[in-house]
């Protein structure tokens, strides 16, 4: 019980560690792909492939 102190130091790690990489990620996949995640909602039924039943 000694080195309990270790385990504040391994959770700031960790928390740091995730956001730094969430930020690496998002910059890696590039502003090209988020432009065209973000205007998905806004096209068109037509260029959508779905097979609509009459039921």
């Amino acid at each position: 019980m000694e080195d309990i102190g270790i385990y504040p130091s391994i959770s700031l790690i960790l928390f740091f560690g995730f956001f730094v990489g969430l930020i690496i990620y998002l910059m890696v996949k590039g502003k090209h792909h988020w432009d065209d995640a973000a205007h998905l909602p806004l096209e068109d039924d037509d260029n959508m492939n779905f097979k609509h039943s009459n039921q």
